[in-house]
């Protein structure tokens, strides 16, 4: 047995199942935790090399520091990545951009936007993890979490909650220490989606197998004396024994400097000391750099020449006191970079972080990357207090330009207490506390920054301050507080006084437009028009296109309200900037608009999934994710149940694992919709109470929910009563909070409204020339108003005309046309006008392969009622193809029109049929009337003809029937 795994063989049964399982695609999490030098990296090494014999995919990376954002990610990938390059994978074309904070590859292609979010990271890592495991499972070890950053945390926390079905084990080490990655994993494991291995200290059985091992000997062979001092002082700790049976250096313990036990201290430095004065000098100088260290800066601080420097090297590697990695060198174990830093008097570790500073700075004038984080640590550690500030601001600037927040508000929290001494605050604190305060308003911290904005008013330049009340009012518009808000904003408006320039004005008065257009309060969309016309005018002057494409999208929404023209033009003008300037984000964006400005007009989805695939491409998932509800919608009019439902699951499963806000209650409003549509009552209000439950009573799509959702589910359960209330409910809510999408809701209503007396064409043409009575959907249910309209009114030639723009306006919306029809026919039989048997004949057949056969009961009462004949339902009825079923053609009569077709005389149709040949003479003579033709050819090429109307290529009722 190696001595790797002595005392272990629960932890690896385990590990290794796991890793079977995710050969099998059944992922997982397994954490290891213990104190330093039990065995965690052991394991895990002898984990990685049965991966590596199973030939799956492994990653390695390892955590430094808090402040050091994605280490361990990172690492990890570049371990995978370095050899075999970045996977060319199309399902990975939209995570590119999130994926390029790890992947330097990618690096050059981000751009500032969606892609920020930590969740939609973690979704990018997941989908690349599954890429890289697809043939054999992936294991991806992650070492040292309790050092890593919050960024890293918050990606694995949504990676372990992930990885069941997939191909992927991650196995993380920990000490057992409190903080946030131990309650991460606790958190796990009581989730049941983490599993926690926690390493005891070995018995004295183990201590003795363990040093047999190392010595390559049997364990009765072993000296009792040494023995017995290795159980003493090993406590049980295969590294401690290790270092102890390296030496055997007698000691009776003692109290430890730094948290490095004494003993171990005593081994290191023993050892250390074999390689002479230079040779402690220089590994005390690579132990400033932390555990891996490069060999050309350690030689800098040190002044050593190559050759002196590569023969203390070997011999540290000799000695097992250091390892070679790809990149350069590293201490064998933590404990020993740490006993190395302990040894070292306090000046003589100030003294040494000064010259190590400096190599750094020489060696990296930049600082990029982790360069400037160490380089103030070590300043710190030296106890220059405004030097480690800069550079820590520094580093938390850049780790907030990467999106990590949590970091950046850590390092630059750091920052502000080294130049906070209790009295004025020095000139070098304004940035900082600008840089502070801009992370924790896009973190979300509303409070904390709003707190910190009364230090900024004491020390920032006023430049700066009005920079900070924007800011607290944009994050109060997003979060709803409208007061807190323009209150925020008043503070910059007097700061700026009355003669600001017209940059700072744009800048204040697009903030404005977005705190008025969502405040509730009557008078806003005009409000935030005029405030969004001024911040284009002043953008425009000051040469700012990214405040003038904010201005443009406020005005468009604004516009769509009331005037679908407007705002297509108004999203056109900003596209035209944004295009102009490159901005990448805004151009996705404004797409997205024009598309869904397009599938309101014609209900063609083809620029919507244009734009998804630009928007996917470009990383933009949020943007994404409103263009597939957008395309939910549309589909969802079609008729096209099955695309509007996957669109609709994928808006809602996405959105929810990203915790995105309110965009799962659209997706799960969009499925009551779907579910509404086609007369499951049952389902959709299952839905809807799901829906309220997470909080969608209180979300603007509850108004679509209702109007465009459960109000279908009452008309196709012929409860008109019940579905002109839940419109005019939709329809009043939106009155006093235009949303921000059209409605769907108003042509109906109008309808109804006009089928029960209770509106009339004043009503019609007002709701006409509105944005909502420009939408196809709407557009439908309003021809239908104007021919109910033109028949009660006695003008034959306008119904004619109604009913032609009705069958062009509702091809593509199957539903809306067989409901139109069967509205319209009901109207038009109490009213004696119009020819409402062929339209209640389509309804009917069409309603009757649909779960409503209140609707088709109903389409057959009104034909009784005007005298026609009824069509009996045999056993059979659905092979007839909708277009003769809806002229009245039965069963009986369609197997004779089959035979017609197959050029049979009537003797041979009634032989065939078991038939009277005076019946079949019946039968052809009610087909000839029923579908006007004139002889038994074309009647057989009508037959030819019904079959395309059957395959669903026009809605059932056209051809003839008009």
């Amino acid at each position: 047995m190696s001595p790797a795994i002595v005392g272990r063989e629960r932890e690896m049964g385990v590990l290794g199942s796991a890793l079977a399982d995710a050969r099998g695609g059944r992922g997982g999490a397994v954490f290891v935790v213990g104190e330093p030098g039990l065995g965690k990296t052991r394991v895990v090494r002898e984990v990685v090399r049965v991966a590596t014999a199973a030939d799956q995919a492994v990653m390695q990376g390892r955590a430094t520091s808090p402040s050091v954002q994605f280490r361990p990610l990172a690492e990890a990938l570049f371990s995978a990545l370095r050899h075999s390059g970045v996977p060319d994978d199309p399902e990975l074309a939209p995570y590119r951009h999130a994926l390029s904070r790890l992947v330097p590859e990618w690096r050059m292609e981000r751009v500032p936007g969606d892609d920020d979010s930590l969740v939609v990271l973690g979704e990018a890592v997941l989908r690349l993890l599954r890429r890289l495991g697809r043939e054999r499972g992936c294991l991806v070890v992650l070492d040292d979490l309790h050092d890593a950053d919050a960024e890293t945390l918050a990606v694995l926390d949504y990676l372990i909650d992930n990885l069941a079905g997939e191909p992927i084990l991650v196995v993380g080490t920990l000490r057992p220490d409190p903080g946030r990655t131990a309650d991460l994993v606790r958190a796990a494991q009581r989730r049941g989606v983490a599993t926690v291995l926690t390493l005891s200290h070995l018995d004295d059985q183990q201590v003795r197998t363990l040093v047999a091992g190392c010595l390559n000997t049997a364990v009765e062979r072993l000296p009792q004396d040494a023995i017995g001092h290795l159980i003493r002082y090993g406590e049980g700790n295969p590294f401690y024994v290790e270092e102890l049976l390296a030496e055997m250096v007698e000691t009776t313990g003692g109290d430890s400097r730094h948290g490095v036990p004494a003993a171990v201290l005593a081994s290191v430095t023993a050892r250390v000391e074999r390689l002479g004065p230079r040779g402690l000098g220089v590994l005390r100088s690579a132990a400033m750099f932390g555990q891996r260290f490069p060999a050309p800066l350690v030689r800098a601080v040190t002044g050593v020449d190559e050759a002196e420097l590569l023969g203390i090297l070997r011999a540290g590697v000799d000695g097992r006191l250091i390892t070679v990695q790809d990149d350069g060198y590293s201490f064998r174990h933590a404990l020993t970079m740490e006993a190395l830093r302990a040894g070292m008097l306090p000046q003589e570790r100030a003294a040494l972080a000064v010259r190590t500073a400096q190599a750094i700075e020489v060696g990296h004038p930049d600082l990029p990357g982790e360069w400037s984080l160490l380089a103030g640590e070590l300043w710190q550690l030296a106890g220059e207090r405004e030097r480690a500030a800069e550079l820590l601001g520094q580093a938390g600037r850049r780790a907030a330009a990467q999106g990590g927040l949590s970091t950046a508000i850590g390092l630059l929290e750091r920052s502000l207490a080294l130049l906070d001494n209790g009295g004025d605050l020095p000139p070098a604190t304004a940035p900082v506390l600008e840089s502070l305060f801009d992370a924790l308003v896009a973190a979300g911290e509303v409070v904390r920054a709003t707190d910190l904005s009364a230090r900024l008013d004491a020390a920032a330049p006023k430049e700066v301050r009005i920079t900070v009340h924007l800011g607290l009012a944009r994050a109060a518009a997003k979060a709803g507080e409208w007061t807190a808000g323009r209150h925020e904003l008043g503070k910059a408006r007097r700061l700026l006084g009355t003669h600001a320039g017209p940059a700072a004005t744009a800048a204040v008065d697009v903030v404005a437009a977005q705190l008025a257009f969502t405040d509730p309060a009557p008078g806003r969309l005009a409000e935030a028009e005029a405030l969004a016309k001024r911040a284009l005018d002043a953008a425009t002057v000051a040469g700012l296109p990214e405040t003038a494409c904010e201005a443009l999208e406020v005005l468009g929404t604004c516009a769509r309200v009331r005037d679908l023209d407007e705002a297509e033009a108004l999203f056109g003008r900003a596209l035209d900037i944004a295009v102009r300037h490159e901005l990448t984000m805004w151009r996705i964006r404004l797409l997205f608009h024009l598309a869904a400005q397009v599938g309101i007009r014609s209900a063609d989805p083809a620029d919507l999934v244009e734009a998804r695939q630009v928007a996917g491409a470009a990383g933009a998932l949020v943007t994404a994710l409103d263009i597939i509800a957008e395309l939910a919608v549309v589909h969802l009019t079609r008729g096209e149940y099955e695309e509007a439902e996957r669109y609709a699951r994928e808006c809602e499963q996405t959105a929810r694992r990203l915790r995105l806000g309110e965009m799962p209650l659209f997706g799960l409003g969009l499925r009551v919709c779907i579910s509404a549509h086609q007369g499951r009552r049952a389902e959709a209000t299952d839905l809807l109470a799901t829906y309220e439950h997470f909080g969608g009573a209180d979300c603007d799509f509850s108004s679509a929910v209702w109007g465009f959702g459960m109000a279908f589910c009452s008309l196709l359960e012929e409860n008109r009563e019940r579905a002109l209330t839940e419109f005019g409910n939709a329809v009043e809510a939106e009155a006093n909070r235009p949303p921000q999408y059209v409605s769907y809701a108003h042509g109906p209503r109008l309808l109804l409204a006009v089928l029960e007396g209770k509106e009339g064409r004043e009503d019609y043409e007002k709701a006409r020339s509105t944005a909502s009575g420009n939408a196809r959907w709407n557009r439908v249910f309003l021809t239908l108003a104007a021919a109910v309209l033109a028949g009660r009114e006695n003008r034959p030639d306008a119904v004619s005309l109604a009913v032609q723009q009705f069958h062009e306006e509702a091809a593509p919306f199957p539903l809306a046309f067989h409901l139109g029809l069967r509205l319209l026919g009901g109207a038009a039989v109490d009213g004696g006008w119009g020819d409402p048997a062929p339209w209640l004949r389509a309804a009917e057949a069409y309603f009757h392969t649909t779960p409503a056969p209140r609707v088709a009961a109903a389409c057959r009462a009104l034909l009784r009622q005007a005298g026609e004949s009824v069509q009996q339902r045999r056993r059979g009825i659905d092979a007839v193809p909708p277009q003769l079923r809806g002229l009245g053609v039965t069963v009986r009569e369609y197997e004779v029109l089959v035979l017609l077709a197959e050029r049979l005389n009537n003797r041979e149709i009634s032989e065939r049929l078991f038939v009277s040949r005076r019946t079949v003479d019946t039968h052809v003579a009610n087909l000839l009337a029923k579908t006007g033709q004139p002889d038994r050819a074309a009647l057989a090429q009508q037959y030819v003809e019904s079959i395309a109307p059957a395959q669903g290529d026009e809605p059932a009722g056209l051809g003839n029937s008009e």
